[in-house]
């Protein structure tokens, strides 16, 4: 069955699974910022692919009826890892979208 889209809760799974996408995107990339912020929060230089992995999984599972939970629950625990990231790295503010994302794919879950 596919993703439905008459509800709030499916067009919040969407945009989460977009911006899951759109973060594998950027980790593989690996712009030098990115680069530079891994390496400033301590993690080592490959670990953006173990990002990037975690995170086209989660792009994958949420459309998909059956996996779709698992999915959402995936990316909101990257999400989590990601606020408890910047907060140890004093970057609060940078953790705003993150806690918004993460809240959204709750919120799709409901």
């Amino acid at each position: 069955m596919p993703f439905p889209t008459d509800s709030v809760q499916a067009v919040l799974g969407y945009a989460v699974a977009f911006v899951m996408a759109t973060g594998v995107v950027v980790n593989l990339a690996g712009p030098a910022g990115i680069r530079a912020a891994y390496a400033r929060w301590g993690y080592p230089a490959g670990f953006r692919f173990v990002t990037a992995l975690l995170e086209a999984l989660s792009a994958i599972l949420i459309p998909i009826e059956a996996t779709r939970p698992w999915g959402l629950m995936l990316a909101a625990a990257i999400m989590l890892a990601a606020i408890a990231t910047l907060v140890r790295a004093r970057e609060h503010l940078h953790a705003l979208p993150a806690i918004a994302i993460g809240l959204a794919a709750v919120a799709a879950l409901a």
